[in-house]
């Protein structure tokens, strides 16, 4: 009686052969089969973009060997819809193998049927560009003892957006990415990526600005007897505070802290911010290029008379 084991790795070889021959004859028959795919391109007339997304996938019928339609890659260039023949305006397009197809090299795959939707509304808009300011989404702290010189140096100060007439006139400046720069102690100089709006059809150029930072020791200034300010106080009333004045300490870049007028700083307490024992804090503004230091005191006692 003859064994299962017999010239086993003979028989097995024999099964991968059968196995492999069959596979070889099964995909290359053709088949047809529904894929979703992703819309990649939609063409456009010479000055035209979408004002809006494409629809973001089609479900359609693809015909081709099975090898071809189990490779992957052609599946991710996605599909092309041709509007070429459309103006500006909002149009609904009537899909079929006639306006669309796939993208790029397919080999002898072929478009067979655009199942759903039968039909897209298009956007269309003139494409326009519009130069814009650039300006910093970043964050930039000295450590202590040091201050960072204004104004901060981008370049280029303005870049130029692309895109659909009606989305880009919305904008009023571009910003760079946002990034945090503590503890500085040196000058700094990188390059931020600036953000692009996340719409269709808009792109910003250049890509990247560069930012450069003058980091210098400071110096501490006094100011003494700074008045007081009462905001929100009551109408046809006169308010004081007690003490009438502070002292402030300012630090910042040595030649803008000399050349600084008294002038620029407000100290200020809210009225309607006063607690019960008629005390409120004390704020200070002061211009960006400097810091506050000292304040003699942190809140007032606001007197009516």
């Amino acid at each position: 009686m003859p064994k299962l084991w017999d010239n086993f790795w003979l028989k097995l070889t024999a099964v991968v052969l059968g196995l492999l021959i069959w596979l070889h004859v099964a995909t290359e028959k053709e088949y047809t089969h529904e894929f979703r795919m992703p819309v990649t391109e939609v063409n456009l007339g010479d000055s035209l973009t979408l004002a809006s997304n494409p629809p973001d996938t089609l479900r359609v019928a693809i015909s081709g060997t099975g090898k071809q339609l189990l490779r992957k890659k052609w599946r991710g260039r996605g599909i092309r819809i041709n509007a070429s023949q459309q103006t500006a305006g909002r149009h609904r397009i009537a899909l079929s193998t006639e306006n669309v197809s796939l993208v790029g090299p397919t080999g002898e795959l072929s478009l067979d049927e655009i199942v759903a939707p039968s039909q897209v509304l298009l956007n269309v808009d003139r494409l326009a560009s519009v130069t814009l300011p650039v300006t910093g989404s970043f964050v930039a702290e000295p450590a202590d003892g040091f201050a960072i010189a204004t104004p901060v140096l981008i370049t280029p100060d303005s870049a130029s957006l692309h895109g659909p007439r009606s989305v880009i006139r919305r904008f009023n400046d571009l910003e760079t990415e946002s990034k945090q720069l503590r503890g500085l102690r040196d000058d700094v100089s990188i390059m931020l990526a600036l953000q692009e709006p996340p719409m269709y059809g808009v792109s910003v150029e250049p890509e990247s600005v560069r930012v450069e930072l003058r980091v210098m020791p400071v110096k501490t200034r006094v100011f003494e007897s700074v008045p007081v300010r009462v905001f929100n106080s009551p109408p046809d009333s006169t308010v004081r505070t007690v003490p009438p004045t502070v002292r402030i300490e300012l630090t910042g870049p040595p030649t803008e802290v000399d050349a600084l007028d008294g002038s620029a700083l407000t100290v200020s307490a809210d009225y309607r911010q006063r607690a019960e024992s008629g005390r409120a804090a004390v704020k200070v503004d002061s211009p960006p290029a400097f810091r506050i230091r000292n304040v003699s005191t942190d809140s007032v006692r606001i007197v009516t008379n």
